[in-house]
């Protein structure tokens, strides 16, 4: 017999992974940008690589368009190991709008 997992969404859903620990601060750090390519991303992360570049010195960013564009792409493994083999310590994901 199948069965189905239901989720009830009044309750609490336990956390069984936590997402990696905050950086902190992006100084002399490696950024990969990843874009899912929705409204207006073409506008705002190169705005937000403006930002960050005049904020913090050493910093190095590879921009979005060295990757897969688009929710499918960005979510792949193939993708996780091209971020992986540039060596980057963070990545800011989406469209930043």
């Amino acid at each position: 017999m199948d069965a189905l997992e239901v989720f009830d969404p009044t309750g609490a859903t336990e956390v069984t992974r936590l997402h990696a620990p905050r950086l902190p601060d992006l100084e002399g750090k490696t950024v990969a940008f990843l874009s899912n390519d929705m409204w207006q991303a073409h506008r705002m992360l190169p705005m937000l690589r403006e930002m960050l570049q005049a904020r913090f010195d050493a910093i190095r960013i590879i921009p979005e368009s060295e990757f897969p564009m688009g929710n499918v792409p960005i979510d792949r493994d193939d993708t996780v190991e091209q971020v992986m083999a540039r060596n980057a310590d963070a990545v800011i994901i989406g469209n930043a709008s």
